[in-house]
């Protein structure tokens, strides 16, 4: 679609861009959801500040992953506000297309940057896991190179692919606007770069760093003897399998919808609530699972409790009482007592 082609006045509300009653009220489960994740990823970001353990190098994947949640919460937020507001019937044409390519195309770039994101940290811990290296700080080129691309890749693909008419803007002008695909193998070729092919390789790194952490603790135990460094690389798959299993559950039915372009309104409403449901839940999981974190918390909450008891101890003190001269103080000396 052009913007030439858009011949509406100014003055025109198109119908949908302008969000009634029961539309607002269609969103109300998702708004509460992003409300409450944004409370959880506000104190989940505090750490940084409080707590220096966390401000690590061999974080970075896990804070890009968590950045991308945020960008995901203001996008819907900015969504809402605009479509919410009453200058909306009043907003021209072309910023309704460009509203309408925001809600189509924002919300599927950050989704294709959180399964690169996880799929470089996955690799990562593979790295330390069968080479025992860090890679954080043998690569740090590698790594920056690699953040760029996930980052710039997609982008240029979405641009590409409008650019060429592979991808159609669809909706414009009601509640939801969606992306629609040219032809079937755009569609498939996207639903293999977006969602099969990163998973796939996801599950396969997975697969090799527990057969190595299976054979390195099966060697050990007949020695009967197992490493602190090999408890903690079982401990970094347990945990990774753990939270890519509840992700891949909440987040995967939203992108396959969208690469599929098909659904009611209900279902990508649904689908879309557990993508948030999601949002919500990283914080919670990743310092769950992450024992830095857990030694961050229990510090801090151990350094809050020592400066209660001091400040207490402190209140309790006996203050040296004031001595009034208009008083006469009378000592008695106690009498000796003889024993029979």
């Amino acid at each position: 679609m052009s913007i030439y082609d858009l011949n509406i006045s100014n003055g025109t509300c198109l119908s949908g861009f302008y969000w009634n009653s029961e539309e607002r009220a269609s969103r109300y489960s998702r708004l509460y959801t992003c409300i409450a994740a944004s409370f959880l990823h506000a104190i989940f970001w505090s750490q940084l500040i409080f707590c220096s353990s966390v401000r690590q190098k061999s974080m970075q994947w896990i804070y890009a992953y968590l950045i991308t949640d945020i960008f995901l919460l203001l996008r819907f937020f900015i969504t809402y506000i605009v479509h919410t507001t009453p200058s909306a019937c009043q907003a021209s044409p072309l910023w309704q297309w460009i509203v309408c390519y925001f809600d189509a195309t924002v919300d599927n770039y950050f989704n294709i940057l959180e399964i690169y994101i996880l799929l470089a940290l996955n690799i990562c811990r593979y790295v330390q896991i069968k080479y025992n290296r860090n890679p954080y700080q043998i690569y740090p080129k590698a790594l920056l190179l690699t953040h760029l691309g996930i980052y710039i890749i997609p982008l240029l693909y979405s641009f590409i692919q409008f650019y060429f008419n592979w991808c159609i803007l669809d909706g414009y002008g009601t509640d939801r606007c969606l992306v629609t695909y040219s032809n079937i193998y755009i569609q498939v070729f996207n639903i293999i770069f977006t969602f099969l092919l990163p998973i796939f390789m996801n599950l396969v790194i997975i697969g090799a760093s527990v057969q190595h952490v299976r054979l390195t603790s099966g060697l050990q135990r007949s020695q009967h003897h197992i490493s602190a460094r090999d408890k903690y690389h079982r401990s970094l798959v347990i945990q990774f399998m753990i939270f890519y299993a509840i992700w891949l559950s909440l987040w995967s039915p939203n992108v396959i919808l969208f690469q599929m372009s098909v659904g009611t309104a209900d279902l990508v409403a649904l689908f879309r609530l557990l993508n948030f449901i999601e949002i919500a839940l990283d914080p919670i999981i990743i310092a769950a699972l992450d024992v830095r974190f857990w030694y961050a918390w229990k510090n801090a909450f151990r350094a809050s409790a020592d400066k209660i008891r001091y400040t207490t101890t402190n209140q309790r003190r006996v203050q040296p009482s004031t001595v009034n001269h208009d008083v006469f103080i009378i000592k008695t000396i106690p009498m000796g007592t003889t024993t029979i």
